[in-house]
């Protein structure tokens, strides 16, 4: 965990200087509610899109969807996507990012906490987040819908067994493993 701090620290710190010359863009490292902004490479998300098999059919949804990357490039693939961010300025961007991509109308970005938010419609959630935010959400996965596929960047959903982990070699900066998970079916109660 020390090696983590540090990045986060020298990314806060190096990023605060990008900030202060361009305050409508997000920077790594940025400071949030629950954590830092430390985006999801360009190529992992789309790995991460390709091993969920996200579709037009699919209801794509990111906790703490940052710069909206997740978001919009399931939208591309046609699929309605809905990004929880907390940070009012990230959401603005996102909905900036979503407009110029072309697919305002599918990928939709609102202000709010990723701990309230309703994730009972996912069929997909494609995130990344630290162990003790999804350790926090476990609980809410546990409730979804049988098939709901989740997929992480970086880290596992402790006590589940990842039905597969894909790592890539390229553009990814420290960032390059995915892991996805698919809901079993519930026992009746």
């Amino acid at each position: 965990m020390p090696r983590l701090f540090a990045f986060a620290l020298a990314a806060l710190l190096g990023g605060t200087a990008a900030f202060a010359q361009n305050p409508s863009e997000p920077y790594v490292g940025q400071p949030g509610k629950d954590v830092v902004w430390v985006p999801t490479p360009h190529t992992l998300t789309e790995k991460m899109l390709d091993m969920a098999k996200v579709t037009s059919k699919d209801f794509v949804m990111d906790l703490g969807s940052g710069d909206g990357r997740n978001v919009i490039a399931a939208a591309k693939r046609g699929a309605r996507a809905l990004g929880v961010e907390y940070e009012a300025q990230l959401v603005q961007i996102s909905r900036k990012n979503a407009q110029a991509a072309g697919v305002g109308d599918k990928a939709q970005f609102v202000q709010g906490d990723m701990f309230e938010a309703d994730i009972s419609q996912a069929t997909v959630l494609a995130l990344f987040l630290l162990p003790d935010n999804l350790r926090r959400l476990k609980p809410k996965f546990e409730k979804l819908k049988p098939g709901t596929r989740i997929v992480t960047n970086g880290f596992e959903i402790d006590g589940w067994e990842a039905k597969e982990i894909a790592r890539i070699d390229k553009d990814c900066g420290g960032w390059c493993t995915a892991y996805l998970y698919i809901l079993p079916a519930r026992a009746k109660e």
